[in-house]
């Protein structure tokens, strides 16, 4: 069953679930892949994330978008880290410039929330964290929907860690509580996800319905949980976000409210317990 739950940042949980509309052109969408951590900062190899990561752009650049990648050596972590916050940082020209991106990484839950192990040590850094984000027009750039293939990205627990990137005016951030998993019976998965959230449904909806597993051999029997968080000036706003189209352009409205949409009670094969009822 999928479920919602709407946050007021500093107040308590409501369930909410409600529909949208609109549909414009986007312009741009960016990915970031890793398999081979070979330079100066540490990963275990996988060789498929991206494959996984090129699937879900090349859907995008056939629907007419157009693609823009950096991967390997040049994921590096002032690309996804704002300015404002990082001062050597310039997400603004890189990911923060186009209408949505999706980063293909390790991560793990250090301190308030995610941190993404980068390739190339950069600022004397090799993990991205939570607190170095922001992401949209209200912070230079332009980002309205983010997506992470990445472990404990969107951890339940840690969830409203991501309201302080959501400050920028980002629209939908997607990711995984618990871990999850990379291999070639995933690919198809991201090209998916590229088509529904263009043609068929929102971007948050897409994220939730096409990552979703529940452990079985063709899934080398691991459960998955994708969580998305749709972030808006209302707790209406915030939930119909969740319907929001790639190729919409919806307006930008203050973070002051999230829903985060996800399996009811899934339980992911390793990394944070079950989901909410």
């Amino acid at each position: 069953m999928k479920a919602t739950r709407k946050t007021l940042l500093g107040a308590g949980l409501v369930l909410a679930l409600l529909g949208g509309a609109g549909n414009a052109l986007a312009d741009s969408v960016w990915s970031s892949a890793i398999t081979k951590w070979d330079g100066d900062c540490s990963g275990s190899q996988r060789d498929w994330w991206d494959d996984m990561c090129m699937a879900w752009r090349h859907e995008m650049a056939d629907r007419g978008f157009v693609p823009v990648w950096e991967n390997f050596q040049l994921v590096k972590v002032g690309k996804y880290a704002d300015p404002s916050i990082t001062s050597w940082a310039y997400d603004n020209s890189r990911m923060d410039a186009h209408d949505a991106g999706l980063i293909c990484t390790h991560g793990s839950i250090d301190g308030p929330g995610w941190v993404g192990t980068m390739h190339t040590r950069e600022g004397g850094e090799c993990g991205l964290n939570v607190n170095q984000m922001k992401l949209g027009k209200a912070s230079g750039g332009r980002l309205r929907f983010f997506h992470m293939s990445s472990c404990q990205s969107m951890q339940w627990d840690n969830r409203l860690s991501w309201f302080g990137a959501a400050k920028g005016g980002v629209h939908v951030i997607a990711g995984f509580h618990g871990l999850m998993y990379i291999g070639s019976q995933y690919v198809d998965e991201y090209e998916e996800l590229a088509a529904d959230g263009t043609v068929s449904k929102g971007v948050g909806k897409a994220w939730v319905d096409n990552m979703h597993h529940v452990d079985h051999w063709y899934n080398s029997y691991k459960t998955i949980c994708p969580v998305a968080m749709g972030f808006g000036n209302t707790a209406a706003r915030s939930a119909d976000v969740l319907n929001e189209r790639y190729a919409s352009k919806w307006s930008d409205t203050a973070a002051n409210w999230a829903t985060t949409r996800y399996i009811s009670g899934c339980d992911p094969s390793t990394g944070g317990g079950a989901l909410p009822n």
